[in-house]
């Protein structure tokens, strides 16, 4: 595993949202109510980059292409179609020093 340098820290303010291309993947990270999230810049159900969804006041990302809400805690689907949707695949942040990145 590598470790990749996403943001300093200090940037890093609700409603920040960003994507990053780094081993072949699309990634978005995200702050919201003091959290932040590493996400696949991807939406399970079609493959829809998730960048240019909607942050919920919920903590939850809808994708633009079908509304489709995904919980960014759990990255589970809400709504009538959660039961047959994987979950958003989600990554661990490390923080080093002043730094927020990913192990890859």
């Amino acid at each position: 595993m590598a470790f990749h340098v996403l943001e300093q820290s200090n940037r890093l303010v609700d409603g920040y949202k960003r994507t990053f291309r780094i081993e072949g993947k699309s990634l978005l990270l995200i702050q919201e109510h003091g959290e932040v999230f590493l996400i696949e810049n991807r939406c399970p159900h079609m493959d829809a980059p998730l960048d240019t969804g909607t942050v919920t006041p919920d903590v939850a990302i809808r994708c633009r292409a079908h509304g489709i809400e995904f919980d960014l805690r759990s990255g589970r689907a809400s709504g009538s179609m959660a039961s047959m949707l994987d979950c958003l695949n989600r990554f661990n942040l490390v923080y080093e020093g002043t730094a927020v990145g990913v192990d890859l």
